[in-house]
């Protein structure tokens, strides 16, 4: 139980100083404005899955397989800079996956506003008021 609170709680530090890495450090305007969603960390956190999603855009296919390559250019970068900032005995090895449930979340709520449902009536005289 206390290595997966220590697993959860490293992860989360991961996330959070690869998102200062990538705003601070990385030059690439390629990368654009990018957030990392989640992390998920080995149990021997030698490894790190870093999901990120772009802000601001709905990359088509030409876009996220460029991004996914400038991603996985920045990897060794990434890692370097994060073995500076977090006291590890080992830097997990990163490996940067594109996110698409913002994509697929706002795509799913375009859906629902395009339907043209009209409300339901209020029914008065429903059971359970309290009149």
């Amino acid at each position: 139980m206390a290595d997966s609170v220590r697993i959860r709680r490293v992860a989360e530090q991961v996330r959070s100083e690869v998102s200062q890495i990538l705003r601070d450090e990385v030059r690439d305007p390629r990368v654009g404005l990018v957030t990392i969603t989640r992390v998920k960390l080995a149990s021997d956190l030698g490894a790190a899955t870093l999901f990120y999603s772009p802000l601001g855009e709905d990359p088509d296919e030409a876009r996220q397989q460029e991004l996914d390559g400038v991603m996985r250019s920045l990897t060794g970068f990434v890692r370097r800079s994060l073995s500076k900032r977090m006291k590890l005995r080992h830097t997990p090895e990163l490996r940067f996956v594109l996110d698409d449930s913002i994509a697929e979340g706002s795509h799913t709520l375009d859906l629902l506003r395009s339907l043209d449902v009209s409300p339901a009536p209020e029914d008065s005289g429903a059971a359970g008021d309290d009149e």
